[in-house]
């Protein structure tokens, strides 16, 4: 589509013969954006880009919709879930094909301007009501109908731009058709209830899609703080371990309980926690300043929230009321986290080693090892977050050292110290640790550094 663009800027005059051989295959850098490409070349202005979009609509939309026809899958997986059949309480879903030509119309003035950098941006988050369950905690963050399709065609449009404006150095050309899905259809942004009229995004439901404790913001200032950190690599591989480094490092579990008024102390918001605030950090008036997040099922969220900017598609598994996200390569190559706070676990936090934060994933073999549905419930329970404290296990983080060094001037056994029963009791068993030679090498690492007296300045 791109090279359309170019040759119509060229006969409208907007752009000379001399740019336009310069453009013309266009040379920008695999991931620059091409609306800062052409401003800050010096070939066009933000305001000729602006009027060469309003009166040119239909030629736009001619390139978008056969672009989309072209690649079939993509436009397919493109659903929305609209109120037009009480047969369908959670919204009948509409393929891209069987749009109106104004919905489709909206969705390809969306992709221009957000190609061109010319899109007003979106609110950090949409306005809401929140719909409590019987306890008092929030079940969903509802938005109404026409906030709920603004903020979807937005992120669709964005995801189309990454790939078409090569921003990221994988495509979507590849992806299976459930992936695509997991990217475009309106129900893995949220679920339309009929009965209130509103898009609710849901923590979890055990037979509806969930969504994790996270509201959506804008996909372009996401993906630009991603950019800006640099947190995008060349692989999604890369990305992800980079992503999981800023969230060990950033993210902050947040206190007490599910309801809309703990949530505006904390993010000055009722419904789920907005990405972008999580980005920005809020301050709390008793906790202060932090990243905070709602836990696993907000950090998965939040994964899901950011990655899916860059085109990288994540699923919210529960086991045990907890949430692990669930990265989707193919069907070979499925790769999960043992719990969504294992990222940010206490035992790493402060004055430790860093681990490489690919090394908390596990891929589908172990997953089904661990949870398998049909293992005693109490051992699937036992395994949630257990890679973060095998890892432990393997660095021994400075919070382990002090509890070692407390065992010791208490003449504590191993069986009955702290580090084993607050810590490694119900995930990993202690004759596991013995075999490992767990309690030698805390010996042997705590002389290293100089003694009990040096661990517990840390």
């Amino acid at each position: 589509m791109i090279p359309d663009l170019i040759n119509k800027l060229y006969k409208n005059e907007l752009i000379s013969k001399k740019d336009f051989e310069t453009l013309s295959p266009l040379k920008k850098d695999y991931d620059r954006k091409l609306g800062n490409f052409l401003v800050d070349g010096g070939y066009l202005t933000k305001e000729d880009l602006k009027i060469f979009s309003n009166e040119n609509q239909d030629f736009l939309f001619g390139l978008f919709d056969e672009w989309l026809n072209k690649y079939s899958n993509l436009a397919n997986a493109i659903i929305w879930r609209a109120n037009d059949s009480k047969k369908h309480p959670n919204g009948v879903p509409f393929e891209y094909k069987l749009w109106s030509e104004d919905k489709k119309r909206q969705l390809s003035t969306a992709f221009w301007n957000s190609l061109m950098d010319i899109l007003t941006g979106l609110n950090e988050a949409p306005n809401c009501t929140v719909n409590l369950s019987d306890d008092g905690k929030v079940y969903s963050t509802d938005l109404k109908p026409d906030d709920a399709w603004n903020y979807y065609i937005r992120y669709v449009a964005h995801s189309i731009r990454v790939e078409i404006d090569r921003l990221v150095h994988w495509s979507i050309s590849r992806y299976n058709q459930s992936q695509l899905e997991f990217l475009f259809d309106s129900r893995t942004f949220f679920e339309y209830f009929e009965s209130r009229n509103v898009y609710s995004i849901l923590r979890w439901d055990e037979s509806l899609f969930s969504h994790g404790s996270v509201t959506m913001g804008d996909p372009a200032r996401v993906y630009d703080f991603l950019d800006k950190e640099k947190l995008i690599g060349m692989t999604r591989w890369g990305t992800i371990g980079r992503f999981l480094g800023w969230c060990r490092d950033e993210l902050y579990h947040f206190d007490g309980k599910d309801t809309p008024e703990n949530y505006q102390k904390h993010w000055q918001y009722q419904g789920y926690p907005p990405v972008e605030r999580i980005f920005s950090g809020t301050t709390h008036p008793d906790l202060g300043f932090q990243h905070f997040t709602t836990g696993c099922f907000g950090t998965t969220g939040f994964l899901r929230n950011v990655l899916r900017t860059i085109n990288v598609p994540v699923l919210l598994e529960e086991k045990c009321g907890h949430a692990m996200p669930h990265f989707v390569y193919d069907k070979t190559h499925e790769f999960y986290l043992s719990h969504g706070d294992d990222p940010y676990n206490s035992l790493y936090k402060h004055n430790t080693p860093k681990f490489i934060p690919l090394e908390l994933i596990i891929d589908h073999y172990k997953f089904d090892e661990w949870f398998n549905e049909k293992l005693p419930s109490e051992v699937i329970c036992n395994n949630v977050g257990r890679k973060a404290l095998e890892l432990a296990v393997e660095y021994i983080p400075n919070e382990i050292l002090k509890m070692y060094c407390d065992d010791v001037s208490k003449g504590k056994k191993e069986e009955d110290g702290r580090i084993y029963n607050e810590i490694f009791r119900d995930h990993i068993p202690l004759a596991e640790l013995k075999a490992f030679g767990f309690w030698d090498r805390l010996k042997n690492k705590t002389q290293s550094l100089g003694g009990c007296e040096y661990i517990i300045k840390l």
